[in-house]
């Protein structure tokens, strides 16, 4: 049993250091086409860089009442509560128990820090315009909404997110109303 304790030991010791080393590379990031790619479900997706704030090893949000589904709950992040999104929930994919290697990737969506959950980040990335095809038609059975474009890296490709549209408008007017309504009990019981 030691033997195994010392394993994940060592094996959450190298996740940190990972995300430690990712985040470090976050902020010395301005180049344009510059992607933080991550996989949830065996499939890779990319961000673009610059709207990533931060990398957090994953820890339980607060469940929020009425929420809808795919958003999990909030966490404080840097003194600021913010709302969580399971993109398992938000792309209909089955759950799956979260692991060492799920992270929180903290996103600047519209003005606002969300948190959205993936299930291990994959690396930082650099694609020329040539390597990304935007406009992709798959039919009307497909929402494709919130992918900006399919990118290609070797044999890999790699979907990247749109995020101003990730949410729908009903989900982002939930994030608001989490915010707004923690603002004010915040508010409120400073003032008591």
């Amino acid at each position: 049993m030691e033997k195994t304790e010392k394993k994940d030991s060592t094996m959450v010791e190298a996740d940190d250091n990972t995300v430690n080393i990712l985040n470090q590379q976050l902020t010395n990031i301005s180049a344009e086409n510059q992607f933080l790619t991550f996989e949830v479900d065996n499939e890779e997706y990319g961000v673009d860089v610059l709207k990533v704030q931060e990398i957090i090893r994953y820890r339980e949000p607060t469940a929020m009442p009425n929420a809808p589904e795919v958003i999990k709950g909030v966490i404080n992040f840097r003194g600021e509560v913010i709302p969580v999104v399971d993109l398992r929930k938000k792309f209909n994919l089955a759950d799956k128990e979260y692991d060492n290697f799920t992270v929180i990737i903290a996103l600047e969506v519209k003005d606002k820090i969300v948190g959205v959950i993936v299930d291990q980040v994959s690396d930082m990335v650099s694609f020329s315009d040539e390597d990304i095809q935007e406009n992709l038609e798959f039919g009307s059975q497909v929402d494709t909404e919130f992918i900006k474009g399919m990118a290609r890296l070797d044999e890999r490709l790699i979907i990247l997110l749109y995020l101003e549209k990730l949410l729908s408008f009903e989900e982002f007017k939930a994030v608001n109303k989490v915010g707004s309504n923690l603002e004010k009990d915040s508010t409120k019981e400073s003032e008591e």
